[in-house]
Protein backbone atom coordinates (compact mmCIF):
# COMPACT_ATOMS: atom_id res chain seq x y z
CA UNK A 1 0.00 0.00 0.00
CA UNK A 2 1.22 3.76 -0.36
CA UNK A 3 1.79 5.56 2.52
CA UNK A 4 0.42 8.66 3.25
CA UNK A 5 2.95 11.18 4.04
CA UNK A 6 2.12 12.92 7.50
CA UNK A 7 0.67 16.14 7.97
CA UNK A 8 -0.92 18.55 5.16
CA UNK A 9 0.83 19.49 2.15
CA UNK A 10 3.13 22.49 1.29
CA UNK A 11 -0.16 24.34 -1.06
CA UNK A 12 -2.41 23.42 1.92
CA UNK A 13 -0.37 24.61 4.73
CA UNK A 14 0.16 27.78 2.56
CA UNK A 15 -3.33 28.24 2.32
CA UNK A 16 -4.30 27.74 5.69
CA UNK A 17 -1.40 29.99 7.44
CA UNK A 18 -1.36 32.70 4.63
CA UNK A 19 -4.20 33.40 2.26
CA UNK A 20 -7.02 32.44 4.65
CA UNK A 21 -6.30 34.58 7.28
CA UNK A 22 -5.41 37.24 5.03
CA UNK A 23 -8.88 37.23 2.68
CA UNK A 24 -10.87 36.83 7.10
CA UNK A 25 -8.80 39.81 7.90
CA UNK A 26 -10.00 41.99 5.06
CA UNK A 27 -13.18 40.79 4.84
CA UNK A 28 -13.63 41.66 8.52
CA UNK A 29 -12.14 45.20 8.06
CA UNK A 30 -14.76 45.60 4.70
CA UNK A 31 -17.72 44.62 6.97
CA UNK A 32 -16.65 47.09 9.70
CA UNK A 33 -15.98 50.03 7.08
CA UNK A 34 -19.25 49.38 5.88
CA UNK A 35 -21.17 49.25 9.18
CA UNK A 36 -18.87 52.69 9.92
CA UNK A 37 -20.00 54.43 6.81
CA UNK A 38 -23.58 53.66 7.21
CA UNK A 39 -23.68 54.45 10.69
CA UNK A 40 -22.43 58.08 9.61
CA UNK A 41 -24.35 58.63 6.80
CA UNK A 42 -27.70 57.00 7.47
CA UNK A 43 -27.72 54.81 4.37
CA UNK A 44 -28.14 51.55 4.68
CA UNK A 45 -25.28 49.23 4.17
CA UNK A 46 -27.17 47.29 1.09
CA UNK A 47 -27.24 50.77 -0.52
CA UNK A 48 -23.90 51.65 -0.17
CA UNK A 49 -22.55 48.15 -1.10
CA UNK A 50 -24.85 48.07 -4.26
CA UNK A 51 -23.57 51.42 -5.28
CA UNK A 52 -20.00 51.00 -4.97
CA UNK A 53 -20.31 47.28 -6.52
CA UNK A 54 -22.16 48.96 -9.49
CA UNK A 55 -19.24 52.05 -9.50
CA UNK A 56 -16.72 49.30 -9.67
CA UNK A 57 -18.13 47.77 -12.49
CA UNK A 58 -18.83 50.35 -14.80
CA UNK A 59 -15.15 51.79 -13.70
CA UNK A 60 -13.71 48.04 -15.09
CA UNK A 61 -16.19 48.51 -18.55
CA UNK A 62 -15.07 51.76 -19.20
CA UNK A 63 -11.64 50.40 -18.82
CA UNK A 64 -11.92 47.78 -21.20
CA UNK A 65 -13.78 49.15 -23.56
CA UNK A 66 -10.77 52.06 -23.67
CA UNK A 67 -8.18 49.38 -23.91
CA UNK A 68 -9.94 47.65 -27.03
CA UNK A 69 -10.55 51.34 -28.84
CA UNK A 70 -6.98 52.19 -27.85
CA UNK A 71 -5.88 48.85 -29.71
CA UNK A 72 -8.19 49.37 -32.95
CA UNK A 73 -6.64 53.12 -33.22
CA UNK A 74 -3.18 51.53 -33.47
CA UNK A 75 -4.21 48.51 -35.52
CA UNK A 76 -5.64 50.89 -38.37
CA UNK A 77 -1.82 52.83 -38.56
Amino acid sequence: MLKKPSGPSSPKLFLDTQVVPLAANIAGSLEVALDRVAARTGVRPAMILAGATGLIGLGLIRLFTHRSAANDRFDRI
